[in-house]
């Protein structure tokens, strides 16, 4: 096991346990509450776990290759406009979400400036011709980094969901990097894996440490932007492994975007309590915590009843990263059994209301 990934683990992990065991010193400003729409948590919990996840990165990262260091240091500079955005929102809560969605598509469009990476091709027709223009794939990838480094922040609601999400992610670009013997790829995933994992262990199932707006925006940042890279640096892959290996995130906020356009007087950056997750843990993992007799445990029991949105996604990329059809079809998977699974616990959900109408009306 490379020594970067074990370091990075090791910082994560003590950077991570010094915020927990501190925390009656900075709580104050970096608890997260439980005040929110959106809120499915109980007790006062630090939501900076993004900073022991970036640090421990950055500190394992002088052990990394010397092409995968320059690499990572490029992408580390390029994502402070999301990371430092982040961080002020989890400390003050006062940065609202059209600023922090400025900040990563600023991120993404330094990253394109200055690493001359961006989308080349889409495998597409028709978007491949309008990608041979360079300014289109720039305004292409600045878009689908601010999306999808937003996307993962929608879906941090429960203990583990954005964090496995990304580690589930970034194995499987490790996984395409290795088959390419892209050694610099795969040493940055490898390095993140070992981040994020030192994070996860306090954050899964205990929730002691969230990721926070900082954790997702960064982690987010260098998901997508490790899934433009990919392909450009590996011609032999499609493009749209990116698509489909974040396609849950991303559908969740288009699902979330279309819903809320709906409301009259919401905005689409307004938090709810429709999430799919947010649904899934009123419905579905309320009812196994009760099985089980562990009601706390239904916040984890979410992410696990949810990960193999990523699961079956990242399978299938491993599995044809080369065949755009079979990957537009995965797409089309995922998105069929998201669908799927919302529209049956937003039922449940509906009909359990009803019924405790009911009940209090007789009353």
């Amino acid at each position: 096991m490379p020594s970067y990934l074990d370091a990075a683990f090791a910082i994560s992990f003590l950077l991570s346990g010094l915020i927990v065991v501190s925390q009656k010193f900075h709580g104050t400003l970096t608890h997260d509450g439980s005040d929110g729409v959106q809120k499915i948590h109980d007790a006062p919990t630090p939501r900076i776990g993004g900073i022991a996840v970036l640090l421990g990165a950055c500190l394992a990262a002088v052990m990394l290759p010397v092409e995968a260091r320059r690499l990572w240091w490029m992408i580390c500079l390029c994502a402070l406009p999301a990371f430092l955005s982040g961080v002020i929102e989890d400390i003050t809560k006062k940065v609202s979400a059209k600023w922090r969605l400025v900040a990563t598509v600023l991120a993404g469009l330094i990253f394109c400036l200055v690493s001359g990476y961006h989308i080349e091709r889409a495998d597409i027709p028709g978007l491949d011709f309008l990608l041979s223009y360079p300014a289109f794939g720039i305004a292409l990838s600045v878009l689908a980094i601010g999306g999808i480094a937003n996307s993962l922040n929608i879906i941090d609601g429960v203990n583990g969901l954005a964090s496995g999400t990304a580690l589930i992610v970034l194995s499987c670009f490790a996984i395409l990097a290795a088959r390419s013997d892209d050694v610099a790829l795969l040493a940055i995933c490898l390095l993140m894996i070992g981040a994020i994992a030192g994070f996860f262990v306090l954050n899964f199932p205990a929730g002691k440490l969230f990721f926070g707006d900082a954790g997702a925006y960064t982690t987010g940042f260098v998901l997508a932007v490790i899934g433009i890279i990919l392909p450009v640096r590996n011609p032999e892959y499609s493009p749209l492994i990116a698509v489909l290996a974040l396609s849950y995130p991303w559908i969740e906020t288009l699902v979330s975007i279309r819903r809320r356009a709906k409301r009259n007087g919401t905005t689409p950056g307004e938090a709810d309590r429709l999430h799919l997750h947010s649904l899934v843990y009123r419905s579905r993992a309320k009812r196994i915590a009760e099985v089980i007799g562990v009601p706390r445990m239904r916040n984890p029991i979410t992410s696990v009843f949810l990960w193999p949105l990523s699961l079956i996604a990242c399978t299938i990329t491993v599995v044809a990263p080369g065949d755009p059809v079979a990957l537009g079809c995965g797409v089309g998977v995922v998105f069929l059994i998201y669908l799927l699974i919302y529209r049956r616990v937003a039922l449940l959900s509906r009909l359990r209301r009803a019924l405790f109408e009911q009940l209090a009306q007789r009353a």
